[in-house]
């Protein structure tokens, strides 16, 4: 499958004229023939060993994708075991890709310069240290000085666990269709997306919302980010975020050329 990738650099210096845009993201260079776009899994590693393993068996033909829709870390209790399961090798027959969301973000933001006193540790930060035995708890991490933790994500955290942060796409084109973890600001062309839309837009609780220019009458914008009781489909857009780390059960959605979006899920 990363023979069909293709970097689009996006993310440009300032230059006179049209303002430019500020999101980098991968193209395919052909659609897969079947594209499962899965929710956010923060840390759950229990859940989407089960959503892949059911992927993996799905009976459809041709070669199939696998793309992590972001937050795959913070709140739950695997977050390090879930970056490892993602740096090795993919079931047979299937390729996967990870997108960047707003708790990677904010994770590689502290990891990068650790501050015991940030906010990211009440919104999930905390468990994702305490998976890889840094400290267990809010309170304990803001024990620690500046220099201690920094020295203990050094000492944990393995250094390609970091590259592999910094290496996510904001976004993925696949075909007519356009995978982020927050969607899209529909005001915007999509080639003019910014980071802030893609990473925290809220926008799927807008009913009426015309599609952003670009997307195409087959396109759909899949994403995650906002969770719903269940996966669904509002018009130009399918939400997959149910909320794992709070219900118990993750989603997707498989893509197929020519056919109707599939809905999956497992756990509770």
């Amino acid at each position: 499958m990363n023979t069909l990738l293709r970097w689009i650099l996006a993310r440009r210096k300032p230059q006179p004229g049209p303002p430019q845009p500020e999101a980098s993201g991968l193209v395919l260079d052909a659609e897969p023939a079947a594209l499962y776009a899965v929710g956010d899994v923060h840390g759950h590693i229990d859940l989407y060993r089960q959503i892949e393993a059911r992927i993996a068996a799905d009976p459809v033909p041709g070669e199939k994708l696998i793309v992590l829709l972001g937050d795959i870390v913070d709140r739950g209790p695997d977050s390090a075991g879930m970056i490892d399961h993602l740096l090795a090798p993919p079931p047979a027959g299937v390729g996967r890709i990870c997108l960047l969301g707003n708790h990677e973000d904010m994770a590689l933001q502290f990891l990068l310069d650790p501050d015991p006193l940030a906010e990211w540790l009440v919104h999930g930060g905390a468990e994702m240290l305490a998976s890889y035995g840094i400290a267990r708890g809010v309170e304990a991490v803001r024990a620690l000085s500046r220099r201690a933790l920094a020295m203990r994500i050094a000492a944990h955290i393995p250094g390609e666990h970091i590259e592999f942060l910094q290496s996510l796409p904001l976004f993925l084109r696949a075909g007519p269709h356009f995978l982020s973890h927050a969607g899209v600001d529909a005001a915007l062309p999509l080639e003019m997306q910014t980071r802030r839309a893609l990473l925290w837009s809220r926008q799927f609780i807008d009913s009426e919302t015309a599609p952003p220019p670009g997307l195409g009458p087959a396109g759909l914008v899949v994403q995650g980010h906002l969770p719903i009781e269940s996966a669904a489909q509002r018009g130009w857009r399918i939400n997959v975020d149910t909320g794992a780390y709070v219900t118990g059960r993750l989603s997707a959605v498989r893509l197929q050329p020519g056919l109707a979006p599939v809905f999956l899920s497992v756990g509770q």
